[in-house]
């Protein structure tokens, strides 16, 4: 097999030697078809990975990353790997298994903090209701990340995304709470009827076809009815690239799911995004949900997304209901649904009908 890379910035090829490629690696192979910097040899059980600026990845921790997001540890464990020059050709492979190590072992992040509570399943869910504006029925839950030490004491989610950033591990985790999610949702034995917001960060998935695939199966085997679930677009800063986002959110409504755009009125998330994207359901942002209750202006604002969803059959959800003033000018606004703490907090076991009657009582 010819592998020649003419890229001026390149750095060097990593060669990851696969055992069972054809067999137990399909979804590599299928990434490899997708994306030149990577090149398979199913004869030769390897794959050629070409690292750069120009390229997907520039270097061994973002490669491992990246597998760790479509692949389980027991078969990352399988793979080693050896460095060669970028403009050299892979004619022996046989050749270069001696310099060949375990391809963990070339990420210096094999044993941080986050990676060790994930190795060790201490991610898990915690469920906060949303409820209809309308008669304050439970319309489903938001799911949230929370994670747990050794001694069972809570770690907050800022902690753990701080963690991720620090060992190059956000496409890991992102794809790891989405499929937790999904797994204890469907162990929680949550009402049919019930929906589902599961967040995600567009820049965490390279190529959706690929990288969602696990995703997808995920809520296959917990039973969830595609059209309940509605994933969240969640970033802290601007989109840098709208069209690969409208891409992921094209690839999930392909597969029957809805998405939802998040805090809608502050930071990044504007109008413009809005109509770009054409998501099924928009949520205010809490903090001109709050403002609303006091000042014309705010109130204007909210006015007039709730009737930009309305006239374009969109959801919308406002988000961080405090108090009661809250609660009732969003009802009298006309949003569709309501979401916080003064209706219901995060919890590791979903609310039942029984916290909808409360939540009447408190409005």
């Amino acid at each position: 097999m010819n592998h020649v890379c003419t890229c001026k910035n390149v750095k060097r090829s990593l060669v990851l030697f696969v055992p069972g490629l054809e067999t137990t690696y399909s979804s590599l192979l299928a990434y490899c078809a997708n994306d030149a910097s990577w090149t398979a040899s199913v004869a030769d059980n390897h794959v050629v990975v070409t690292l750069g600026e120009c390229k997907t990845f520039q270097s061994v921790t973002e490669v491992v990353n990246f597998l760790r997001t479509v692949l389980d540890e027991a078969l990352l464990r399988a793979i080693f790997a050896a460095w060669i020059d970028p403009m050299a050709l892979v004619t022996e492979p046989a050749a270069l298994i001696p310099k060949a190590a375990p391809l963990l072992t070339m990420a210096p992040h094999d044993s941080g903090p986050l990676l060790t509570l994930l190795k060790q399943d201490r991610l898990t869910t915690f469920f906060q209701p949303i409820f209809q504006s309308s008669d304050i029925g439970l319309w489903g839950y938001e799911c949230l990340m929370r994670g747990q030490d050794v001694g069972g004491k809570m770690i907050s989610p800022a902690q753990i995304i701080q963690w991720a950033h620090q060992e190059q591990l956000i496409f890991m985790l992102d794809r790891v709470c989405r499929e937790t999610h999904l797994r204890n949702a469907g162990r929680a034995n949550i009402a049919s009827h019930a929906n589902l917001l599961i967040n995600f960060m567009p820049t965490a998935i390279y190529k959706p076809e690929f990288c969602l695939q696990t995703t997808i199966a995920a809520a296959k085997q917990a039973g969830s009815e595609p059209s309940r679930i509605i994933f969240e677009v969640v970033e802290q800063y601007e989109v840098p690239d709208r069209e690969h986002l409208a891409h992921v959110l094209s690839y999930y409504r392909q597969n029957g799911y809805r998405v939802a755009l998040d805090d809608l009125g502050s930071g990044y998330a504007g109008l413009t995004l809005l109509a770009d994207l054409d998501p099924d359901l928009v949520k205010i942002d809490r903090e001109l949900v709050a403002k609303s209750v006091k000042s014309p202006m705010h109130r204007s604002v909210c006015d007039a997304l709730i009737r930009i969803g309305r006239d374009n059959d969109k959801l919308v959800l406002a988000e961080g209901i405090e108090t009661a003033d809250e609660m009732r000018l969003m009802r009298q606004m006309g949003v569709d649904l309501l979401q916080g703490f003064h209706l219901g907090r995060p919890a590791a076991v979903p609310a039942t009908e029984a916290v909808c009657t409360a939540a009447r009582m408190a409005g």
